[in-house]
């Protein structure tokens, strides 16, 4: 099924086009509320640039409010569409056109920032664990990405509730919901989904978007991974994953809004072991692209 824009498809993929350029730029600079790591461990590391872009760049935040100035735009028309819908399960089963909006947003990346414990991370040479995550969630500290704010104020003035799904756990749902709100924003175990395997709320955050489906339409999907957005985007093959994305590209854009990240995603899971994850045929077509342009 395809899907009008309410803004041009030309666009949308300038849009995406620019993101993913950005997403792989590489600066190396301080990180925000960090001492300038002059150990070689921190530069060597491979999430280092990525951060150092989020943090530092002037690019990234213009990016990210870039990306939450085409929400709005496309919010103030799914709000007056009966027939708009960003949820494929709802859509399919139908009978939602009378329901009041709804916004479905991930929050870390997407409007947490979480850069001051990725950057611990670095600095300590460590790896994600549960336990370390955890206690970063319960201390309350994640900011605001760039643009999220207004974003959040643009959809209550037009009457659209917002829902929050997030993988964070249960056990630091009361913390996510008291961080949220020192940020200013509306939040309650009402609206902050949290996930739960053993309650039926696996990573795949299908059954709680159904829940939200049960008493509004949802019009605007919003997040830092297509898995936030559909599902079928776990998967470990890159082929098949990048299958997917682009059989569902109508979306994008309109009612799937995508927030850039390049630190860390399901798409890490899905990369070939060792140097098959880059292609250096890539740049040579792309140098001779630019060559031809010119």
């Amino acid at each position: 099924m395809r899907f009008p824009l309410a803004i041009s498809s030309r666009f949308c993929r300038l849009l995406l086009c620019c993101t993913l350029a950005a997403c792989v730029s590489s600066v190396a600079l301080p990180l925000r509320g960090q001492e300038a790591p002059d150990g070689p461990n921190a530069r060597n590391d491979a999430r280092f640039n990525a951060l150092a872009w989020m943090q530092s760049s002037a690019e990234y935040r213009l990016m990210a409010e870039q990306t939450y100035r085409l929400a709005m735009v496309q919010l103030s028309v799914a709000v007056k569409d009966p027939a708009w819908c960003a949820d494929e399960v709802q859509i399919r089963e139908g009978g939602f056109e009378k329901k009041p909006p709804a916004v479905i947003l991930d929050l870390d990346e997407t409007v947490l920032d979480n850069s001051g414990f990725n950057a611990r991370m670095i600095i300590d040479d460590a790896l994600f664990t549960s336990e370390s995550w955890n206690a970063w969630c319960n201390e309350e500290k994640a900011t605001l990405i760039p643009g999220a704010m207004d974003f959040i104020r643009s959809a209550d003035g037009l009457g659209v509730s917002l829902f929050f799904i997030t993988n964070r756990e249960d056990p630091v749902r009361k913390a996510t919901i008291a961080n949220l709100k020192a940020l200013g924003i509306e939040a309650s175990e009402k609206n902050v989904l949290t996930k739960n395997p053993d309650d039926g709320r696996g990573d795949d955050k299908v059954s709680r978007r159904a829940m939200v489906a049960s008493s509004h339409r949802i019009v605007m999907l919003v997040g830092d991974s297509m898995s936030d957005l559909c599902s079928g985007m776990d998967e470990k093959d890159q082929a098949r994953r990048n299958q997917t994305a682009r059989d569902k590209t109508a979306m994008l854009g309109s009612r799937w809004i995508m927030m850039p990240n390049p630190v860390y995603g399901s798409w890490e899971r899905a990369l070939p072991a060792g140097n098959q994850a880059i292609d250096p045929r890539r740049e040579a077509a792309t140098g001779k692209q630019a060559a031809k342009s010119r």
